[in-house]
């Protein structure tokens, strides 16, 4: 029996984990690529209010979440903007980011990152925090530094069509007072954590 065959075989076997990993669009992939996505999200944050005007208040709300980056190998990097209507202010947070990816096969992928970036804050009514004031603030906005962790997973489903699932955990730093005559407050935005799922677009 001839051994071309069998070595034919063999070579084949031992190209296989190779043309696999090639495949891996995300954690493998040889070329570079930019993405776009749009995802869901829910988003809480926590405001802590000075002088019994509210005490603290975790508020909760649905958002959407826009992306843009491109992959490295094995990372990625981007920046994102995220849109959110608390009961107390609406904010808006952008931020750059970036994760390592962890492949765990053909399809599925997780990730660990990490983000920076800026805030803004505009408050919804005279008295955000039902503390029974007037504290003058409808309308006026406030800005804020705003850093953290990010962690998710990922799963191909085309060369050019990706499921993203993740959560960021964001410290933030917005202080603000509010004067009502004689009565001060003083609040505190100490963080914005969020679960998002939505899809990755490739070109």
């Amino acid at each position: 029996m001839s051994r071309l065959p069998l070595l034919l075989l063999l070579s084949l076997a031992a190209a296989a984990p190779a043309i696999a990993s090639d495949d891996r669009a995300v954690a493998f992939e040889t070329d570079r690529q930019w993405f776009a996505g749009i995802a869901g999200a829910t988003s809480q944050s926590r405001f802590n209010v000075d002088s019994g005007a509210g005490g603290s208040i975790n508020s909760l709300t649905d958002a959407a979440l826009l992306r843009v980056g491109r992959y490295g190998r094995p990372a990625r990097y981007g920046i994102d903007l995220m849109y959110l209507r608390y009961d107390e202010a609406t904010a808006v947070f952008g931020t750059a980011w970036l994760d390592y990816i962890i492949a765990a096969g053909d399809i599925f992928s997780g990730y660990l990152g990490i983000a920076a970036g800026a805030t803004s804050v505009q408050w919804r009514g005279n008295d955000p925090f039902d503390a029974g004031r007037n504290f003058s603030v409808g309308g006026k906005r406030e800005a804020s530094w705003a850093a953290g962790l990010r962690i998710g997973g990922l799963i191909e489903v085309t060369r050019l069509v990706q499921v993203e699932l993740g959560y960021r955990f964001l410290f933030t730093g917005l202080e603000a007072e509010f004067t009502d005559g004689g009565n001060g407050s003083t609040v505190h935005m100490r963080n914005q954590r969020a679960v998002h799922a939505g899809v990755n677009f490739r070109f």
